[in-house]
């Protein structure tokens, strides 16, 4: 397995909460000059749990299950890894009051250009005893954890490696060309909904 500069990857974390699967899907570009070679899946992944994971699993109650998590060369269309190791959210502090899977927390990640409108990420996992009325009032420290880490390069060892990016979609795969726009930064846009996790809709 190899990688060259410019190859589009794509992450999906497969989640299971109150008998739904939630699904939160990332674009990384790879920016190292030289391309990456053996095993380079398997190391972003491991930068990924590491700063991205570590990050969500804190704002989400302990109902929530990471299954698993699958990242895929979309560029060259043949390179896979799977990591299946399960994870539980680590925030919840009132386990007994998980509000339901369509409600979630939503981060816009800006765009650094016109190609694309801006992305966002929302997540489910919402503990009602982390809400005042409309006011998620869990730990700003929490939320901008998550901010930093929607929006930072990865980075092995010392050097810069793959960026994240918002992806103009629809495209087919093998992926040939992409339109994307680079991530400057993401924040936290407030408390919503996510109809095709209301139980029965699936994913």
């Amino acid at each position: 397995m190899a990688a060259a500069n410019g190859d589009l990857i794509q992450v999906i974390d497969d989640q299971s909460y109150l008998g739904q699967q939630i699904l939160n899907v990332y674009y990384y570009r790879i920016t190292a000059i030289s391309g990456l070679f053996d095993g380079y899946l398997n190391d972003l992944n491991t930068w990924f749990e590491d700063n991205v994971m570590e990050a969500v699993r804190f704002i989400q109650n302990n109902g929530v299950s990471h299954n698993a998590r699958e990242w895929r060369n979309l560029t060259n269309g043949v390179d896979l890894f799977t990591d299946s190791t399960v994870f539980v959210g680590q925030n919840g502090t009132v386990a007994e009051r998980r509000m339901p899977s369509y409600v979630s927390a939503g981060f816009m990640l800006q765009r650094e250009s016109l190609l694309t409108r801006n992305g966002y990420k929302r997540f489910a996992g919402i503990d009602d005893g982390d809400v005042e009325g409309n006011t998620w009032t869990i730990d700003t420290d929490l939320i901008n954890a998550v901010e930093s880490a929607l929006a930072a390069d990865i980075t092995l060892g010392l050097a810069t490696v793959a960026e994240p990016i918002i992806l103009k979609r629809p495209i087919d795969v093998p992926v040939e060309s992409y339109v994307y726009s680079s991530i400057g930064s993401a924040s936290f846009r407030g408390l919503g909904t996510q109809n095709t996790r209301k139980a029965g809709r699936g994913v």
